[in-house]
């Protein structure tokens, strides 16, 4: 028995669906008769477009159902959560973020769905997810983060913040000074060493110079 759209959506386990998703569970259709049902599914709200090829299925995009990193690692792929959303997720800024940051390898993009603002910067391909941690989610799926020091670094990499010292990135971003001191060091090293810009790179090491004068006293 052939599924029509409205079928493999109702049945579809998550929140989202990617064109990927509908060429295999409505293989029986040719490619033309995909997109024209896919087109029929946006405009009767069955489906909420949220990039090209991603989509949110309306019924299910309850709050409690959508985790926002998740779909942020996905719908502009490769990606990662990074600069100021990440250090929120972290507790390393004081402020909630509205607009989801991330850092991908293609150009630079906004997103403005109906579920928020997905903003992408570009950062280089090499050494892409040093530094990142995969989160799993409690209900299935996982998302890319950056940790707080790979977070700054790629701040640093896309012009959206110069420091010369930590007490800079302190009084910039409202970052408790502690936290920075007591920071994951072996994290800042491997950054230190490995991120692909030898600017960045060389504010890492002065970085770590302090943290370390900080920690003798």
């Amino acid at each position: 028995m052939k599924k029509n759209i409205r079928d493999v959506i109702e049945e579809w386990p998550k929140c989202f669906i990617r064109d990927a998703d509908l060429a295999m569970l409505l293989a029986d259709k040719t490619d033309d008769a995909r997109y024209s049902a896919v087109k029929r599914a946006l405009k009767k709200g069955l489906l909420i477009r949220l990039s090209r090829g991603f989509y949110l299925i309306a019924r299910k995009a309850q709050p409690l159902c959508i985790e926002e990193f998740e779909l942020a690692s996905l719908m502009y792929a490769p990606s990662f959560v990074s600069l100021e959303s990440a250090l929120s997720y972290h507790g390393w800024i004081p402020e909630g973020v509205y607009t989801i940051t991330c850092v991908s390898t293609k150009r630079a993009k906004e997103f403005k769905t109906p579920i928020g603002i997905f903003s992408y910067k570009h950062v280089s391909s090499e050494q892409f997810y040093t530094g990142v941690d995969r989160i799993k989610i409690e209900r299935g799926g996982s998302f890319f983060v950056a940790t707080p020091w790979r977070a700054l670094a790629d701040l640093m990499y896309t012009g959206r913040r110069s420091w010369k010292n930590i007490i800079e990135i302190e009084a910039d971003l409202r970052i408790d000074i502690e936290t920075l001191i007591n920071s994951d060091t072996e994290m800042l090293t491997l950054l230190a060493e490995n991120y692909p810009s030898n600017r960045v790179r060389e504010n890492l090491k002065k970085f770590l110079k302090e943290i370390v004068k900080f920690s003798k006293g």
